[in-house]
Protein backbone atom coordinates (compact mmCIF):
# COMPACT_ATOMS: atom_id res chain seq x y z
CA UNK A 1 0.00 0.00 0.00
CA UNK A 2 2.74 2.59 0.42
CA UNK A 3 4.83 1.86 -2.44
CA UNK A 4 1.55 2.70 -4.20
CA UNK A 5 1.04 5.84 -2.21
CA UNK A 6 4.36 7.28 -2.81
CA UNK A 7 4.12 6.40 -6.50
CA UNK A 8 0.80 8.13 -6.95
CA UNK A 9 2.16 10.83 -5.25
CA UNK A 10 5.38 11.07 -7.32
CA UNK A 11 3.37 11.05 -10.45
CA UNK A 12 0.52 13.87 -9.42
CA UNK A 13 3.77 16.28 -8.52
CA UNK A 14 5.68 15.14 -12.37
CA UNK A 15 2.33 15.69 -14.09
CA UNK A 16 2.04 18.64 -11.80
CA UNK A 17 5.67 20.07 -12.29
CA UNK A 18 5.05 19.50 -16.44
CA UNK A 19 1.86 21.04 -17.18
CA UNK A 20 2.99 24.06 -15.33
CA UNK A 21 5.73 27.28 -16.43
CA UNK A 22 8.65 26.91 -14.00
CA UNK A 23 9.90 29.82 -15.82
CA UNK A 24 7.04 32.11 -15.08
CA UNK A 25 7.21 33.78 -11.44
CA UNK A 26 4.81 32.42 -8.99
CA UNK A 27 4.36 29.17 -9.84
CA UNK A 28 6.47 27.35 -7.80
CA UNK A 29 7.85 28.92 -4.65
CA UNK A 30 11.54 30.37 -4.81
CA UNK A 31 14.03 29.20 -3.40
CA UNK A 32 14.82 30.14 0.10
CA UNK A 33 18.65 29.59 0.47
CA UNK A 34 18.70 31.45 -3.14
CA UNK A 35 16.62 34.17 -1.96
CA UNK A 36 18.87 34.78 1.60
CA UNK A 37 22.41 34.38 0.52
CA UNK A 38 22.32 34.67 -3.28
CA UNK A 39 24.04 31.32 -3.61
CA UNK A 40 22.80 28.65 -5.05
CA UNK A 41 22.27 25.32 -3.37
CA UNK A 42 22.50 21.72 -4.55
CA UNK A 43 18.59 21.86 -5.53
CA UNK A 44 18.35 25.07 -7.68
CA UNK A 45 17.13 24.20 -11.05
CA UNK A 46 15.94 20.85 -10.33
CA UNK A 47 12.10 21.41 -10.48
CA UNK A 48 12.79 23.25 -14.24
CA UNK A 49 14.95 20.17 -15.12
CA UNK A 50 12.35 17.68 -13.34
CA UNK A 51 10.03 19.74 -15.83
CA UNK A 52 12.42 19.50 -19.26
CA UNK A 53 12.77 15.85 -18.20
CA UNK A 54 8.85 15.43 -18.13
CA UNK A 55 8.94 17.32 -21.67
CA UNK A 56 11.89 14.64 -23.02
CA UNK A 57 14.46 17.68 -23.24
CA UNK A 58 17.42 16.12 -21.58
CA UNK A 59 19.96 18.44 -22.61
CA UNK A 60 17.76 21.35 -21.16
CA UNK A 61 17.79 19.48 -17.96
CA UNK A 62 21.00 18.73 -17.44
CA UNK A 63 21.82 22.39 -17.89
CA UNK A 64 19.93 23.02 -15.12
CA UNK A 65 20.54 20.67 -12.60
CA UNK A 66 23.32 18.18 -13.81
CA UNK A 67 22.90 15.94 -10.32
CA UNK A 68 18.90 15.98 -9.90
CA UNK A 69 18.89 14.33 -13.26
CA UNK A 70 21.84 12.02 -12.80
CA UNK A 71 21.83 11.37 -9.12
CA UNK A 72 18.32 11.90 -7.34
CA UNK A 73 15.83 11.15 -9.87
CA UNK A 74 17.38 7.96 -10.43
CA UNK A 75 18.16 7.25 -6.91
CA UNK A 76 13.81 7.65 -6.72
CA UNK A 77 13.13 5.77 -9.08
CA UNK A 78 15.51 3.21 -8.43
CA UNK A 79 14.24 3.55 -4.50
CA UNK A 80 10.86 3.38 -5.39
CA UNK A 81 11.15 0.07 -7.88
CA UNK A 82 13.17 -2.16 -4.93
CA UNK A 83 10.32 -0.42 -2.65
CA UNK A 84 7.54 -2.13 -4.68
CA UNK A 85 9.85 -5.23 -5.75
CA UNK A 86 10.31 -4.98 -2.02
CA UNK A 87 6.58 -5.10 -0.73
CA UNK A 88 5.72 -7.63 -3.36
CA UNK A 89 7.63 -10.38 -1.97
CA UNK A 90 6.48 -9.16 1.67
CA UNK A 91 9.88 -8.14 2.87
CA UNK A 92 10.24 -4.06 4.38
CA UNK A 93 11.31 -1.10 2.84
CA UNK A 94 14.73 -1.25 1.39
CA UNK A 95 17.63 -0.41 4.22
CA UNK A 96 20.14 2.39 2.90
CA UNK A 97 23.33 1.21 2.61
CA UNK A 98 25.55 3.03 5.03
CA UNK A 99 27.67 3.89 2.44
CA UNK A 100 25.14 5.79 0.21
CA UNK A 101 24.03 7.37 3.85
CA UNK A 102 27.44 8.73 3.91
CA UNK A 103 28.85 9.73 0.15
CA UNK A 104 25.46 11.08 -0.84
CA UNK A 105 25.13 14.18 1.67
CA UNK A 106 28.94 14.72 1.04
CA UNK A 107 28.91 14.71 -3.02
CA UNK A 108 25.73 17.26 -2.58
CA UNK A 109 28.39 19.55 -0.28
CA UNK A 110 31.00 19.33 -2.83
CA UNK A 111 28.42 19.94 -5.48
CA UNK A 112 26.90 22.93 -3.53
CA UNK A 113 30.36 24.32 -2.84
CA UNK A 114 31.38 24.46 -6.61
CA UNK A 115 28.51 25.33 -7.78
CA UNK A 116 28.98 28.53 -6.00
CA UNK A 117 32.31 29.35 -6.95
CA UNK A 118 32.73 32.10 -9.73
CA UNK A 119 34.61 30.28 -12.53
CA UNK A 120 32.35 27.21 -12.12
CA UNK A 121 28.99 28.98 -12.14
CA UNK A 122 28.56 29.30 -16.26
CA UNK A 123 28.71 25.61 -15.95
CA UNK A 124 27.16 24.44 -12.60
CA UNK A 125 24.58 27.04 -11.94
CA UNK A 126 20.86 26.66 -13.20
Amino acid sequence: MAPAAASAVLLSLTIYNAQGDPYSAGHFPGCMWLGLTGMWCPGCGGLRATHELAHGDIAAAMALNPVVVVLILPMIAGGLLLWWANAWRGKPFPRIPLWAAIAVPVFLGVFWVLRNIPALEPFLAP
